[in-house]
C-alpha cells in the first residue's frame, strides 16, 4: 500500500476532523525550503501544519496572540502586518481566512512579505461547521480563491476541492458527534465513500467539486 494512504489511514483513526486529515494528507506531498511563516500557529505544535510538509525549511509563528514560550509572534492579518516586505519564502495559510472579519488585507499583506519566487499554500474549509477561533465569519469558494489570488498578483494558482461527495461531506458535518464512538466514525466513513463512489458513476461532474468539505490552494509570486 501507498505510504501516503497509510498515513491516512493513520490520521482517521487518530480521531482527527475528515478536513484537517485531508489537509494534512496534502501537505505531505509538499517540499518548502528557505524561510517559512505558519498563520494561525497555536502552542499546541501537533495541530501546526509546517509539521507535515518536507524539505528543510525553518519555520516562525504567528498568531493574533503572543505566546513567547512557544515562539509565536502577534501578527494581525485585518491590519498591516509589521514584518519585512520580501522576507519569508513560504507562508502557510490554514484555516485562518474564515476567522477574519475584513479579509481584504490578507493576501495583500501576504503577497508583500513573500519573497520572489516564493509560495503561498493553505486551505479554508467550506461544507463544515460553525468553529469559533474565537469567531468564524465566513466561507469561501473555489471561485472566490482563485479570483482574489490572481487580483492580489499570485501565480501558478491551484485551488483543490478536499472531499468525495455527499455522503462523505455529510459525514464530514456529523463526525463531532460519531467520534465518540469507537471505531463507528471510521465504518460511516467507509460506507459514506462507497456511497459516493456508486452515485459518482452515474454523474460527470466529480462530486467533490459539488460538496467540497474543503478548498486547498498554492499560489507562488513571481515578481
Amino acid at each position: 500500500m501507498n505510504k501516503n494512504y497509510l498515513e491516512f489511514l493513520k490520521l482517521i483513526f487518530k480521531q482527527n476532523s475528515l478536513l484537517r486529515v485531508l489537509q494534512i494528507y496534502e501537505c505531505i506531498n509538499i517540499k518548502l525550503y528557505g524561510i517559512s511563516l505558519e498563520f494561525g500557529a497555536t502552542e499546541n505544535k501537533n495541530k501546526t501544519f509546517s509539521n507535515f510538509v518536507k524539505g528543510g525549511s525553518k519555520f516562525h509563528y504567528s498568531n493574533k496572540f503572543n505566546n513567547k514560550k512557544s515562539k509565536i509572534f502577534y501578527a494581525d492579518l485585518t491590519k498591516k502586518l509589521k514584518i519585512s516586505t520580501n522576507k519569508y519564502n513560504n507562508i502557510l495559510f490554514f484555516n485562518v481566512l474564515e476567522h477574519l472579519p475584513e479579509y481584504k488585507f490578507a493576501f495583500s499583506e501576504i503577497y508583500r512579505i513573500t519573497k520572489k519566487k516564493g509560495n503561498l499554500i493553505g486551505s479554508v474549509p467550506f461544507i463544515y461547521q460553525i468553529h469559533g477561533a474565537p469567531k468564524d465569519y465566513f466561507r469561501f469558494s473555489k471561485h472566490f480563491l482563485e479570483l482574489n489570488l490572481k487580483k492580489h498578483r499570485f501565480k501558478q494558482i491551484k485551488v483543490k476541492p478536499l472531499g468525495f461527495g455527499p455522503f462523505v461531506a455529510s459525514y464530514s458535518l456529523l463526525f463531532a458527534y460519531l467520534k465518540y464512538i469507537p471505531f463507528l466514525s471510521q465504518l460511516i466513513l467507509l460506507l459514506s465513500y462507497i456511497l459516493d463512489s456508486v452515485i459518482q458513476l452515474f454523474v460527470k461532474t466529480d462530486l467533490k467539486e459539488i460538496f467540497p468539505v474543503g478548498y486547498f490552494f498554492t499560489a507562488k509570486k513571481i515578481i
